[in-house]
């Protein structure tokens, strides 16, 4: 079997976003950073279930499902138990709050989310809502370049950088590029993506979308504005 075949077969077992973006991606390609990505579109120990519950905060039918989306992408698989943790350890403190974002989609705690796949190696894609207050901006300021080291002492070198010309979607709108990689030779591994996080209402709206070794910045928008006016029609 290839090296290719071994990492995507893998990667989608961990791509449910638990098996899902990364059960093998995860800990193959990207030490603890990615172990969730799956996450992100599975959930690390989460039930994996693609259609949130019902929420008197924001109804299901606010989260974007698969018809609202570019063609491709279909909800992650469900999750599984993931083969290794995530336990790790940023260079610069509360940074590994900033790369939860890669990981579980960053949801604030009663948020609801969607997640979806398009492919072995993405673009993966989280959709997370909650009353809570944008927190994005405050964590990403002083994470623009830091490292995060497993367990193992595997190291991943990861950078942030504020996007000033996105689209104005809502109040209070903060957008990052995140990237990621690390190893050597066969093993070196990269993925990036956006963090895009608006206020919309009283609901927060964050969209992770990532994928090795990237994303569509064009797509990222299109999918912004999609989760932006399905709220506002939703109100």
């Amino acid at each position: 079997m290839t090296r290719e075949r071994r990492e995507f077969s893998a990667f989608i077992v961990f791509v449910g976003f638990t098996p899902s973006i990364m059960t093998t991606m995860s800990h193959r390609w990207f030490p603890s950073v990615l172990l969730c990505a799956a996450a992100l579109v599975g959930g690390c120990g989460g039930t994996g279930d693609p259609t949130p519950a019902p929420s008197a905060a924001e109804p299901p039918e606010t989260l974007l499902t698969a018809k609202d989306l570019p063609g491709g992408y279909s909800p992650s698989p469900p999750d599984a138990t993931p083969e290794v943790t995530v336990a790790s350890s940023a260079s610069v403190a509360g940074c590994d709050e900033v790369l939860d974002y890669f990981r579980d989609g960053g949801p604030a705690p009663g948020a609801k989310q969607a997640r979806f796949e398009a492919g072995g190696a993405g673009p993966f894609l989280a959709e997370s809502l909650s009353t809570q207050a944008p927190a994005l901006a405050e964590r990403a300021g002083p994470c623009r370049s830091f490292t995060d080291t497993d367990g193992a002492g595997a190291t991943t070198s990861v950078s942030v950088a504020p996007v000033t010309d996105f689209p104005s979607l809502g109040a209070d709108e903060h957008v990052f590029t995140m990237t990621a990689g690390g190893g050597t030779g066969d093993d070196a591994y990269a993925m990036s993506g956006y963090l895009v996080e608006v206020r919309v209402g009283t609901l927060t709206c964050t969209i992770v979308h990532f994928g090795q070794p990237g994303v569509d910045r064009a797509e990222t928008e299109s999918i912004a504005r999609a989760a932006v006016e399905k709220i506002k029609r939703q109100r």
